[in-house]
């Protein structure tokens, strides 16, 4: 797609991560080759048994989040190097419309166009499992209990109607909404009185019911009871390695609110380090008035990571993870920072932002917005968003295809029950706004501005004309090796339009960049969207942690790949990488002899 090209072009990227996320044909295979085994022939579209949360979850961090995310928002750092867009899963908007026997195929079938592999080194039941896992991704606790009260207190005899797996299996979110709203054959209506939201939150509720329950605890799997002072307890027998986890919540400003409930939560991995971790204890309690917690009595298996989180305003707040170490008996935990939120867009300080245009489809100029901005403040900025809007990036009238996605490098946004928080951080945020519109020798774009912004830059492909009473030129400057004229603005206040008008056409060779794109159209979408991270954000997070700590220790770059089918992905993906002049040749070869090293030793 030719929107990937140019925001990987944007954002001057060095260096291309590969994987196997892309599969290739046509290449000749080394003498030592094997096959790949074929693609497997659907069964029944319906799980045999009922899918685990857990087990998904699991798989999920190991084969997807790669590519999907950890939140399933589209913007894993390999996707983020594919010629297409990877789907956002964890976007309401994605995963209410489609059923689980849709996404079941395509994980099991694949779709080469755009750039997805079928996953055959799962089972039938694995895939059932990160299925469920992944249409779970966009729904928080607070909707499940919520949908769960509104269904008992409506609908309590009507449960056995949403059990069945082949029937549920068939039924998306959207499809259950209608239900809910309007009956069926089956069910009655018994919520055309509810919101919209408590719908959705009953249709949400109603798709748990076909998952397998949680595992069975343990003895290192329990729960505690809410605690009267700071202490929490673990309840159940007391276990040899045990020890203290104790931490503090903090808040920005003002005061911390009475009786804050905690929740630690303790991940190990298995030996496998592909396999992804495993919630394996749940604490849970009450922070006492200065924000202090402690849980006593908590098994400390060396090298467990430990994480508590905190819900407030509506955010989820998170400690930094730590793991266990030889010898330990208690652990403290980096504090919990909460902040009060707001809807306040001018405590953002937007320091740039990047205009840049595209002119090499015929008829259309696409333009990508790069807002660059920080929040300073001592709160939290919630961006609502339905989905397919940022409420402080306006596009000028008669953009089409618009779609926004968080910037290559910009701090992590922080999901919030109504959209995103922005919340203080060093590093500076980024969202890139990308929209097109009609062109035949001339267009005048007028841009409207929704916050005050310290530098507008506007970059056009060498040879176009822009005429603006606004903007100052800059000259022409060389990036990337392509040639842009460069104009800029300043001080720019909100509520003000900037409005200049683009004539004439690219200087031969100075959009090489996107000519080189192919020519099919930009698909509308969000990368960054609404909905509480949940669990995913944790367990992918100890995946990855886990991960960075075996390769900061070993540097095996074996870890990468479980398989010599790995391997041989990745190699048939650089060579389309070559073949398309995505990678110059030096790359490709110091690549390739690395892939190479990789697969002797896995052979």
């Amino acid at each position: 797609m030719k929107l990937r090209y140019v925001i990987i072009f944007i954002l001057a990227l060095a260096a291309i991560t590969l994987n196997a996320c892309t599969l290739a044909s046509d290449v000749t295979p080394p003498p030592d080759y094997v096959a790949p085994t074929p693609m497997p022939t659907l069964g029944p579209l319906f799980p045999a048994s009922a899918p685990s949360i857990e087990n998904g979850a699991q798989i999920y961090a190991a084969k997807c989040a790669a590519c999907h995310g950890d939140t399933g928002l589209g913007d894993g750092p390999d996707g983020k190097q594919l010629p297409v867009r990877v789907p956002a899963l964890g976007l309401a908007e994605s995963a209410q419309s489609a059923s689980p026997a849709q996404w079941f195929k395509v994980v099991s079938q694949g779709n080469i166009e755009r750039a997805m592999p079928p996953f055959i080194s799962l089972t039938d039941q694995q895939r059932w499992d990160v299925v469920s896992y992944a249409m779970s991704l966009h729904i928080t606790p607070g909707q499940i209990a919520r949908g769960k009260s509104l269904f008992e207190a409506n609908c309590r005899d009507c449960q056995n109607k949403f059990t069945d797996q082949e029937k549920m299996a068939s039924l998306s979110e959207a499809d259950l909404f209608r239900i809910i709203k309007n009956g069926n054959a089956d069910v009655a209506a018994f919520g055309t009185n509810f919101t919209d939201e408590e719908t959705w939150a009953v249709a949400a509720y109603l798709r748990t019911l076909t998952f397998a329950p949680p595992a069975a605890a343990g003895s290192e799997t329990t729960e505690a009871a809410t605690a009267t002072s700071s202490v929490l307890t673990a309840q159940g027998t007391p276990v040899s390695s045990a020890g203290s986890i104790n931490g503090i919540v903090q808040i920005a400003s003002g005061s911390l609110p009475a009786n804050l409930t905690v929740t630690l939560r303790g991940f190990d991995h298995a030996q496998d380090q592909t396999t992804g971790p495993q919630e394996v204890l749940t604490l849970t309690g009450t922070a006492a008035a200065d924000g202090t917690f402690v849980f006593e009595n908590v098994a400390l298996p060396v090298n467990r990571i430990y994480v508590a989180e905190v819900s407030y305003a509506g955010v989820r707040y998170q400690s930094g993870l730590t793991a266990v170490k030889s010898g330990d008996t208690k652990i403290s935990l980096p504090a919990v920072k909460l902040y009060e939120a707001t809807q306040d867009f001018s405590l953002l300080s937007v320091e740039q932002v990047h205009l840049y245009s595209d002119f090499s489809t015929q008829g259309t100029v696409q333009f990508f917005e790069i807002y660059s901005f920080s929040n300073n403040s001592d709160k939290a900025v919630i961006i609502s968003t339905d989905g397919s809007t940022v409420p402080f990036i306006k596009l000028p009238a008669g953009a089409q295809s618009p779609g926004y996605q968080a910037g290559q490098n910009s701090a992590p946004f922080v999901s919030a029950d109504k959209g995103i928080a922005v919340v203080p951080s060093d590093t500076p945020y980024s969202i890139i706004g990308f929209f097109s519109l009609p062109y035949d020798k001339k267009v005048e774009i007028n841009q409207p501005f929704a916050v005050d912004v310290v530098s507008v830059l506007l970059l056009v492909p060498e040879g176009m004309k822009v005429d603006s009473t606004q903007l100052t030129n800059l000259g022409v400057q060389t990036i990337q090796n392509n040639n842009f004229l460069e104009l800029s603005a300043k001080s720019i206040k909100a509520g003000d339009t900037l409005t200049f008008t683009v004539s004439g056409s690219p200087k031969t060779g100075a959009n090489a960049v996107t000519n080189a794109a192919t020519n099919s159209n930009t698909q509308q979408g969000l990368l960054i969207g609404a909905g509480a991270l949940g669990l995913a954000l944790i367990v992918a997070g100890i995946w990855l942690y886990l991960r960075s700590r075996k390769r900061g220790k070993d540097d095996d770059e074996e870890e990468e790949f479980a398989s010599v089918d790995d391997v041989m992905d990745a190699m048939l993906a650089l060579d389309d990488l070559r073949r398309a002049g995505k990678i110059s040749e030096e790359v490709y070869q110091t690549r390739r002899d690395e892939l190479k090293e990789i697969l002797k030793e896995l052979a």
